[in-house]
């Protein structure tokens, strides 16, 4: 009999539990990527100029940049999930080269 009681509520409870779920899954941002770039024979100047274009880049969250002493850049590349094509477009245009993927 107790089955019975419960048994048109199951369904009920599943659906309201899925869409418990669903609505609280929205909510999450999803995580940044990081893509690595390198840059060679360029200058210290060309590099801050590279910064302020690639943030002014839609799904750029930040970019780390650094010059060492073969005036080499390595760049790391934050952007959104999802939103990545515009950093990576700026990055290959700018004229660096992918190396890894976090």
């Amino acid at each position: 009999m107790r089955s019975l009681l419960f048994a048109g509520r199951s369904p009920l409870l599943v659906l309201c539990a899925g869409l418990i779920l669903m609505v609280s899954a929205c909510g999450e941002p999803r995580p940044d990527l990081r893509l690595s770039y390198v840059k060679e024979d360029s200058s210290e100047r060309r590099m801050l100029q590279d910064k302020q274009d690639l943030l002014h880049t839609s799904g750029v969250t930040q970019a780390l940049l650094k010059i060492d002493a073969k005036n080499e850049i390595t760049l790391n590349l934050f952007v959104q999930d999802g939103h990545d094509n515009p950093g990576r477009s700026k990055a290959l245009e700018l004229g660096y080269t992918q190396v890894r993927n976090y």
